[in-house]
């Protein structure tokens, strides 16, 4: 289906050891963030470099090597980013590391200090690799299986919110009615709907909202224009890069056309609706977030995947934006 109940998916990945410590997406931020203004490029502060494993290991003017693989207790480094002596204490200027962050630099020098191959902290060449993860969802609660319902029943439990009671049928039909058709139901439907004593009213409600194809179509193509940026006038029309893909865009959601043909048809287009991808190509030639590449990223993973990839174009970890 396209847009319709239930719109959430899980996608479960290869699993990694639960030991594990992740060097691109836990150490190197630390490291970057809290040591990187003395001890990364061409920053040499004490004559310690953290640009590679080996200049990490061999320590600076003091002769003492930064770590010892596979003995935190050993190693300078948790010596001076746990130490009260402000003389000592790494880094110098701020509030101290966090626990958690200690905590994960333990874990990677006794773990032998991990490093991945290729990578420096001088130059901006090495990728980081994207590690997969296993996805474990909550457990249902009170038969509510829904991926959705087990994330949102778990995140109350936890902070102890109480979960809400169950909407009255005045307030369901008007919910559900906006939702899917973008339409108020008429009050002779309301007063037949509570009226009704089936107790799978509300499923058999769903049900008949989403037959109405052509309602259904009409209100999200509202959605869909804005996400596709499927307009008259704008950025791309000026150079005839982008078109319209309107007749296009409202047979597919009149057809309920599956979603991963409906991402396919956009990014692999059809004459039809090459309209999106024509329109990628923006002008300008500022920074790297402007080349085709990053557009491309940013364009789909912000319409299909929620997500601004835009940031990766000059950074390579969250903590830097």
């Amino acid at each position: 289906m396209l847009l319709r109940p239930a719109w959430f998916a899980i996608v479960v990945c290869a699993a990694l050891p639960a030991w594990a410590v992740d060097f691109a997406h836990e150490v190197v931020p630390i490291l970057r963030v809290h040591c990187g203004q003395c001890h990364t490029g061409d920053a040499r502060q004490g004559g310690y470099s953290l640009n590679t494993r080996e200049a990490t290991l061999a320590g600076g003017d003091s002769g003492t090597p930064g770590f010892v693989a596979g003995d935190s207790s050993a190693s300078e480094i948790i010596a001076r980013v746990t130490s009260d002596d402000p003389d000592e204490r790494m880094p110098s200027e701020g509030p101290p590391l966090p626990p958690e962050a200690v905590a994960i630099l333990r874990r990677w020098i006794d773990e032998q200090a991990p490093w991945e191959e290729g990578f420096s902290f001088k130059g901006t060449a090495w990728e980081p690799p994207l590690n997969l993860r296993q996805v474990v969802l909550p457990a249902p609660r009170e038969g509510r299986t829904n991926p959705v319902d087990r994330i949102v029943d778990a995140y109350w439990e936890e902070r102890k919110i109480p979960r809400p009671p169950r909407s009255d049928d005045r307030t369901f039909i008007r919910r559900v009615s906006l939702d899917l058709t973008g339409l108020l139901p008429e009050p002779e439907r309301i007063e037949r709907f509570v009226a009704d004593t089936d107790p799978a009213k509300r499923a058999a409600l769903v049900d008949e909202l989403l037959n109405d194809k052509l309602a259904y179509a009409e209100h999200w193509m509202t959605f869909w224009n804005d996400l596709l940026r499927n307009d008259y006038s704008g950025t791309g029309f000026i150079t005839g890069g982008r078109r319209q893909i309107t007749a296009w865009l409202h047979r597919a959601l009149v057809d309920n056309k599956p979603f991963d043909a409906f991402v396919r048809e956009l990014i692999s287009p059809t004459d039809e609706s090459r309209g999106f991808i024509d329109g990628i190509v923006w002008r300008g030639e500022v920074n790297a977030s402007q080349t085709v590449p990053i557009q491309f990223a940013q364009n789909v993973g912000q319409t299909f995947l929620g997500i601004n990839l835009k940031c990766a174009s000059c950074h390579d970890s969250f903590v830097e934006c």
